[in-house]
């Protein structure tokens, strides 16, 4: 009977270097597989696409596995199967050290890999596949929440510049960023969020990057958008210790309206994003009061209307004042015993950038 505790250390011990390293990787499934997740340094050149993969798992329920392999060698023949291989074999003349993985590391990276010996191309494939390297990034994860590094939260209130602060340091990890989501009602793009999968993958990638001993993270809620961090990533997270930027509140609105109006006026008209805003501002209308809500969205279609620059910033006061500010200090109540210093943004940096150095 195989040791199935021993065969994942054994994959783990396998496969970190090849995280660390960021080794190329051809994932030759599918592209519906794919899209569901995978790991950041790979590319997608598949043996067999969707409509073959679903033709081949058809024979492969009804005949057995050597129907499915000879459908599979039909399918994929003659001239198609001459530019999968070359598909593989452009990538490999730019990524001479890349491997390649199927699902379980079984029949198709076997296969793919016979195809390019017979062109000369010798490549290692993945042991396991891609379910052994989603363990080993899981694995990642679930040893992060439990290592001796010391991880040190940025708080502050909305529009205190938290993200900012995180970017400027190699050991910090933007979650908003691996999220594709600023972490508010407001906080969404126009581009979608990676699937679940894809996240807390790159968030492993990236944990393992940091070769500090203290990791930077911002003050986040357990879900970026539709995303959920880890439950015992967050654990550690919540445990930890934290730094409180404190800036006025002019300047917060000043970092709102440049983040959330002028940035966003590059990519969208004033007609569009009066509407995109006013949406979002109606999925809180129950929380912020009726009064409040109707106030907040009339200043938004006037101050776009009218290119008003100081009803944006009556706008956002109010939302500040009446709806984020009042949940950060419930939040930082709770927590306060935790604090290791307070100071403005540019205090804060600095005293991050000294720690125990």
């Amino acid at each position: 009977m195989t040791n199935i505790p021993s065969l994942k250390y054994a994959f783990k011990k396998m496969l970190i270097p090849l995280i660390k390293n960021k080794t190329p990787l051809i994932d030759l499934r599918a592209p519906i597989e794919f899209s569901s997740g995978t790991v950041p340094t790979s590319i997608n050149l598949p043996i067999l696409f969707d409509e073959e993969r679903s033709i081949v798992g058809k024979t492969y329920n009804d005949q057995g596995q050597q129907a499915a392999k000879d459908t599979g060698y039909n399918l994929v023949s003659g001239k198609l199967k001459e530019q999968r291989v070359a598909a593989w074999k452009e990538f490999l003349d730019d990524n001479p050290n890349s491997k390649l993985y199927c699902a379980r590391g079984g029949e198709r990276s076997k296969i793919a890999q016979n195809w390019l010996k017979e062109v000369g191309i010798n490549i290692e494939r993945v042991d396991g596949g891609f379910k052994a390297l989603r363990n080993t990034c899981m694995d990642i994860l679930e040893t992060a929440s439990n290592d001796q590094k010391e991880w040190i939260i940025i708080a502050g209130k909305t529009g205190s510049a938290k993200t900012k602060i995180i970017n400027k340091f190699k050991n910090g990890i933007d979650l908003e960023s691996l999220a594709n989501h600023r972490g508010s009602a407001f906080g969404g793009y126009d581009t979608p969020q990676p699937t679940p999968i894809n996240f807390e993958n790159n968030l492993a990638f990236k944990y393992l990057d940091v070769l500090s001993n203290y990791i930077f993270f911002e003050d986040e809620s357990r879900t970026i958008g539709r995303l959920v961090i880890p439950e015992n990533f967050y654990h550690k997270m919540s445990l930890s210790n934290f730094v409180l930027i404190e800036e006025p509140i002019e300047k917060r609105i000043e970092n709102i309206y440049n983040e959330y109006v002028v940035r966003n006026l590059k990519k969208k008209n004033t007609v569009e994003l009066s509407i995109y805003l006013r949406k979002k501002l109606a999925k809180i209308s129950n929380r912020l009061g009726g009064v409040k809500y109707s106030q907040v969205d009339k200043l938004i279609q006037n101050a776009f209307e009218n290119s008003d620059e100081e009803n944006h910033y009556k706008w956002i006061e109010i939302l500040l004042i009446s709806y984020y500010d009042k949940m950060y200090e419930y939040q930082l109540e709770q927590k306060k015993d935790r604090c290791i210093h307070i100071g403005s943004w540019l205090e804060i940096f600095e005293y991050l950038s000294n720690y125990k150095s």
